[in-house]
C-alpha cells in the first residue's frame, strides 16, 4: 500500500518509535563524512588519503613505530585486503618499509622510514591543531569531554 499524501515513504514503512534512530544514524554518518573530508584537514596538504593517514597514525602510535599487517588491520579502519595497496603507495613514497622475517617469509613487519618519521613529525601536530580548531568551533570546552565519553560508549557498544 503506498503512503498517504501527507506522509513520506520512511514514515509509512517505519514505526514512529524507530524513526528518530534513522535520523540519528544518518546524522552520525554525515558528521563523520564532513569531519573526515573537511577541506582544512591537514592530510590534504601532505597529499595523503584518509586510509594512508590511518596507517601512519597506527605506526606512529606503536611502541617502536613498527607493526605487522595484521596489527595494522586491528588498529585501523582498513581491512586486511585493503592494507596491501595502501602500504604499496606509502612505500613508493618512501614513508614506510616492509621488513620480511628471516624465520618466516610470510611474516612482514611494517615500519615508518626516516622520511615517514619526518613527515609524521609534521602531520601529527597539524592534525591535532586541525582537530582542535574544528571541535572548538562547534563545542564549548566542557562539551569536549562529554562528547568524548559518548563516542567511547558508542564505539564500545558497537564493538561488542
Amino acid at each position: 500500500m503506498p503512503p498517504k499524501s501527507s506522509e513520506t515513504l520512511v514514515e509509512h514503512v517505519t514505526p514512529p518509535e524507530d524513526r528518530p534512530f534513522i535520523d540519528l544514524a544518518r546524522a552520525l554518518l554525515k558528521a563523520s563524512f564532513l569531519f573526515s573530508n573537511h577541506p582544512d584537514r591537514a592530510y590534504h596538504a601532505f597529499d595523503l588519503t584518509l586510509a594512508q593517514v590511518d596507517v601512519l597514525m597506527a605506526l606512529g602510535n606503536a611502541d617502536d613505530t613498527s607493526l605487522t599487517c595484521s596489527e595494522i588491520a586491528e588498529k585501523t579502519l582498513i581491512t586486511k585486503g585493503g592494507i596491501t595497496g595502501i602500504l604499496d603507495r606509502l612505500e613508493a613514497r618512501g614513508l614506510v618499509k616492509r621488513i620480511h622475517s628471516r624465520d618466516d617469509r610470510r611474516s612482514v613487519t611494517v615500519r615508518l622510514s626516516a622520511r615517514g618519521i619526518e613527515l609524521f613529525g609534521k602531520l601529527c601536530p597539524a592534525l591535532a591543531r586541525g582537530n582542535r580548531a574544528l571541535f572548538e568551533k562547534v563545542f564549548h570546552p566542557e562539551q569536549h569531554k562529554e562528547f568524548g565519553k559518548l563516542l567511547t560508549r558508542l564505539i564500545r557498544g558497537l564493538e561488542n
